[in-house]
């Protein structure tokens, strides 16, 4: 549910661009490989489930972002069905989700590392437009002028204080705690998708953050956007390349006030941290950029590395490294290995004219290609999962589990990938990928979550329940060989 993505039909032409697409992009079909998995249904009473997190003292217990605002709780260790149980409401913050398409919403959560004594937990919400911490860049092109360019939403991170029920041990809001949902960051949006949301903190104990590029297509102005209004807020090269807005990067703070180490943000709620990239320029919360729309993300529980998954364009998905702090992944000069034309808006003739042109992998030199990537012959858009570190499926230790929304767009037929992690290739193509399921799931793939054993659950929507379709929890087990 909830997941539009910016798709636009195969390409009719070379129209006015200089460039030919590449019609296959990634020519290798993906095939059911030889490990396979079933799924096991935890729950189906939650609506959009987005990520499934952990909390440190909660061994028994995953917790469900629900994009509706809602976070649950679910008691995950007897591995039977469970029943969620309300943690935390921020429905009354949200502008979205208002149609089954609309990506806005409540998209992440992070418990912090010292959840145990602190009871502190970290959120990512789509709110109403109002005062914010980091505005669009001015858009001067001609195809604006008196126009409005007024932003679609805020992306808001904000820090909240739960508690224990002293009889029941069940979490909730804490009442006595002063400036419950401070507010940490706001960044203006222009458009209402691409709002990627993810928020997990790493093995240094510093949060990290994903920003998709702003919405709309191509990642550039003046073409038409999904309401039919030409597209602002992506001046110049568009947002991922730009260094001057968080739009289109992974973002890396310290929310800790009282941690003295590195320097205080421009809104004084949070620290830089000592080691981001770009500790003077105009966003030093940089940390790594060129990405599109990294809607999930995750670091792997025995290593710490950092695995991104990148959602497409048109043509290639891509799941990425981040093996250092000031990287750039490419887009809009590339979407996956391929070099990337934004131009010609009457290319495709509709919403999204840009394509792929040429296979350059390793240039330019200074952009960060993909692990692993595949095309729309597989998929619409690539749902990040985790490096797989837990015991129930055994050959799949050290493979990074993920998955794709839907074969083709919003049919509900998603798909369930692998490949290995832990022995990958030095060069893209060369990291095969594999499906984990014999055909595709009957259902929307939106999410993962990963418990404290390290056990992988698939989250979906579009599932045929009682109250019509609904979400649902899937636990992943082995099931072949």
């Amino acid at each position: 549910m909830l997941l539009t993505l910016s798709i636009s039909p195969a390409a009719l032409g070379s129209g006015g661009s200089a460039h030919d697409p590449v019609g296959d992009p990634v020519p290798p079909v993906i095939e059911p490989g030889p490990v396979q998995v079933a799924l096991t249904t935890v729950t189906t009473a939650v609506t959009a489930p987005l990520a499934g997190i952990t909390a440190p003292g909660r061994a028994r217990e995953l917790f469900i972002v629900d994009q509706i605002g809602k976070l649950w709780s679910l008691d995950v260790a007897s591995g039977g069905p469970a029943t969620p149980r309300e943690v935390l409401d921020v429905s009354q913050l949200l502008v979205g989700p208002q149609t089954p398409t609309d990506e806005r919403g409540f998209l992440g959560a992070a418990f912090s590392p010292g959840f145990a004594t602190d009871g502190l937990i970290y959120t990512d919400t789509s709110e109403a437009h109002g005062p914010a911490d980091y505005r669009l860049r001015p858009s001067n092109d001609a195809c604006l002028v008196g126009r409005p360019q007024t932003p679609d939403h805020l992306d808001v991170i904000r820090e909240w204080r739960l508690a224990t029920d002293p009889a029941t041990g069940a979490l909730h809001l804490d009442p006595s705690a002063a400036n419950q949902g401070r507010r940490l960051l706001a960044i203006e949006h222009p458009q209402a998708n691409h709002n990627a949301g993810d928020l997990h903190f790493g093995p240094d104990g510093l949060l990290y953050i994903t920003d998709g590029d702003g919405g709309g297509a191509d990642d550039q102005n003046c073409q038409e956007n999904f309401d039919g209004n030409p597209m602002f807020g992506h001046p110049g090269g568009g947002n991922g390349q730009s260094l001057d807005t968080p739009l289109g990067k992974l973002l890396r703070i310290n929310p800790r006030l009282s941690d003295t180490r590195g320097t205080l943000s421009a809104n004084g709620q949070y620290r830089i941290p000592v080691g981001n990239p770009f500790p003077n320029g105009t966003v030093p919360e940089i940390y790594s950029f060129g990405l599109r729309n990294p809607f999930r993300f995750s670091f792997d529980a025995a290593n710490g590395n950092l695995w991104v998954a990148d959602v497409g364009q048109n043509d290639v998905e891509e799941v990425d490294l981040v093996t250092r702090a000031g990287l750039d992944f490419g887009w809009r000069v590339k979407e996956g290995t391929f070099r990337f034309d934004p131009d010609g808006f009457d290319l495709k003739g509709a919403h999204s004219d840009g394509f792929p042109f040429a296979n350059a992998p390793g240039v330019p030199a200074a952009l960060t290609d993909p692990i692993a990537q595949y095309d729309h012959d597989e998929g619409t858009a690539i749902i990040g999962g985790y490096v797989y570190r837990g015991t129930a499926m055994p050959a799949l230790r050290g493979h990074y589990v993920f998955g794709d929304t839907s074969r083709r767009l919003n049919n509900q037929h998603g798909r369930l990938f692998t490949f290995d992690a832990d022995h990958r290739a030095a060069t893209t193509a060369d990291n095969r990928i594999s499906e984990l399921r014999e055909g595709p799931l009957d259902a929307q793939l939106i999410g993962f979550g990963q418990d404290t054993a390290h056990e992988l659950y698939a989250l979906v929507f579009g599932v045929q329940g009682p109250r019509g379709d609904t979400g649902a929890v899937l636990r992943l087990r082995q099931a072949t060989p």
